[in-house]
């Protein structure tokens, strides 16, 4: 019978005398939960704030290429009005994504629209005008009424890390939304002159013409503008009876109710002119029952004697 050349004693014995093994196996795993916990640290803390300071960045720039977009537009209505004719077009860069952190987070992508405008039951961004005018002094009263114009572009930023952010450049006006409220960042040309209880108004309409269409991504694209055509008139504006100074109404359809409420209450109040006597302001309720939804704003002056309607026609078309 051949035994074993280690009983079980001096096996037992043996094993517990060699512990270089579980050693390098205990100090492997503790170095393992060491790094596990540097890396959960910076991923769980390091990465949300460099990559909220990225989006921020992120929407600062675009925030700033709006601003030129909305400096090119007017300059090229400036150049017509000098020129009397439109010049060549131009282009405005947009940065449509934040930058990422290679492998441990990505990019965030962006959203640039194009809403042209139109009749107000058709479009999202538009303004009605209405008023009765006369071309010379004992002339039959006549009928304006624009069923729509104006129009919208707007880049959405659906942020991860920052606040999610709207930019929208519409009739003028650069506005912004986010989740806490509604703010204006460039203002339109809505002017109020009053003389006694006779009041003048003049409006810079900016009517954007194109596809309603979009673009999306993390890369580069870019709007071209073009400014077809400029017109300036003067209005002497009467009753519907022919009577000298009449009212003249204004109707925006917008995201940006609060902005544009507080755009016409700051004109009037700045020429003196009184709620309910020299004008009304309504909003509706909200039209739609998105997350950002629509509302008519109604604007009537009252004893209108000159009405400036200035009016862009600018053609818009994203690149991608």
């Amino acid at each position: 019978m051949v035994r074993n050349a280690f009983s079980v004693s001096s096996r037992s014995k043996f094993i517990k005398r060699d512990k270089e093994g579980v050693a390098s196996t205990v100090g492997t795993i503790m170095a393992l939960l060491v790094f596990l916990t540097l890396i959960t640290l910076f991923t769980n803390t390091y990465i949300p704030i460099w990559m909220k300071e990225n989006e921020k960045n992120h929407m600062d720039e675009v925030l700033n290429q709006f601003r030129d977009l909305k400096g090119k537009v007017d300059s090229l209505i400036v150049n017509a009005q000098v020129t009397g004719r439109p010049t060549i077009n131009m282009y405005q860069p947009m940065t449509m994504g934040s930058d990422g952190i290679p492998i441990f987070a990505t990019a965030t992508a962006g959203f640039l629209f194009l809403k042209p405008g139109g009749p107000l039951d058709k479009v999202e961004s538009g303004v009605k005008v209405d008023f009765y005018y006369k071309l010379t002094e004992g002339d039959t009263e006549r009928h304006f009424i624009d069923p729509g114009g104006g129009g919208s572009l707007e880049f959405y930023g659906p942020n991860r890390y920052y606040v999610q952010q709207w930019y929208t450049y519409e009739n003028g006006a650069l506005l912004i939304y986010q989740e806490d409220g509604m703010a204006l960042r460039a203002s339109p040309s809505l002017v109020f002159s009053k003389s006694g209880d006779s009041i003048d108004v003049q409006f810079d309409q900016i009517d954007i013409i194109g596809d309603n269409s979009s673009i999306g991504g993390q890369g580069s694209g870019g709007v071209i503008i073009d400014l077809i055509y400029h017109d300036s008139q003067d209005y002497s504006i009467c009753g519907s009876d022919g009577e000298d100074d009449g009212s003249l109404t204004l109707t925006f359809k917008t995201r940006y109710d609060t902005v544009w409420m507080g755009v016409i209450e700051e004109a009037a109040g700045a020429a003196g002119m009184e709620k309910d006597r020299h004008y009304t302001l309504e909003c509706s309720v909200p039209l739609t029952d998105e997350y950002r939804p629509l509302y008519r704003i109604t604007l009537t002056v009252n004893n209108v004697d000159q009405f400036t309607y200035n009016r862009g026609y600018v053609t818009m078309e994203l690149e991608y």
